[in-house]
């Protein structure tokens, strides 16, 4: 969908609407979080790391599908979960490039989303062309989320600058015997992190790292989450699932 700066002029009458539901997450399949979110994110989701093709660099994510461009969480016109991560909750609003310096607050929106109204909700501009609280807000909390997700950043390079990062190795298996290797997702080797020497351990303690890879180890068991709402909602059921951190 396109997203354009948020502007006084072109956003002057444009008002929020309270999020109704979270039919604009219906097209995701994953999202990423920020460092602060991994406690409450492991009780729903699946928590691995993926890899940018470019940069090398590994960003935490959690998962909401397995394949295909939805997610299984939206079921019966609903989010089935009780954590809903940050990046859903921000939307329709986005950080603007940093280079663009017209953004106001420095934000842009996803103008087709129905969260946008000409007569309902909270106004983003004051008569004068200020931007309203309710703008603020949205900004505020977009700014906090872009230093979690830099904390998030930092985590997963640490545990790739261990050495404990390994790929996850993830077989589907369906009901009409079709089969599916998924790639392109890591998670911690156990056995990495138990031999790490006492210097790594304790560096990681001290950053905050190493309870987080712990809380996003065992998060791995949300896959049969996973399974269990894909066969609530597709015709064609989900029979197996197998997957290990290769070590």
């Amino acid at each position: 969908m396109p997203v354009f700066t948020l502007n006084a002029i072109r956003h002057a009458k444009v008002r929020l609407r309270p999020q109704a539901d979270m039919a604009h997450a219906e097209r995701q399949n994953h999202a990423r979080l920020g460092l602060s979110e991994v406690d409450l994110a492991a009780t729903d989701y699946p928590l691995f790391l993926m890899k940018h093709a470019q940069s090398g660099r590994f960003t935490l994510c959690a998962l909401f599908a397995l394949e295909g461009e939805r997610s299984w969480y939206m079921l019966g016109g609903g989010w089935q979960a009780t954590y809903l991560p940050e990046a859903l909750l921000r939307y329709p609003f986005f950080l603007a490039p940093a280079e663009d310096r017209d953004a106001v607050l420095g934000l842009a929106v996803e103008e087709s989303s129905p969260r946008l109204h000409d007569r309902e909700g909270a106004a983003l501009f004051g008569p004068d062309g200020t931007p309203s609280t309710a703008a603020t807000r949205v900004a505020d909390q977009l700014a906090r989320h872009r230093l979690d997700l830099d904390a998030a950043a930092g985590f997963a390079a640490a545990l790739a600058a261990e050495g404990i990062v390994r790929p996850l190795s993830l077989r589907l298996r369906f009901a009409d015997g079709r089969e599916n290797q998924v790639e392109g997702l890591y998670g911690i080797g156990a056995e990495a992190l138990a031999g790490l020497s006492d210097t790594a351990i304790l560096r990681l303690h001290h950053a905050g790292h190493l309870r987080a890879a712990h809380v996003m180890m065992a998060s791995a068991n949300q896959l049969y989450r996973l399974q269990q709402l894909h066969n609530a909602g597709a015709t064609t059921a989900l029979t197996e699932l197998a997957f290990t951190v290769r070590d």
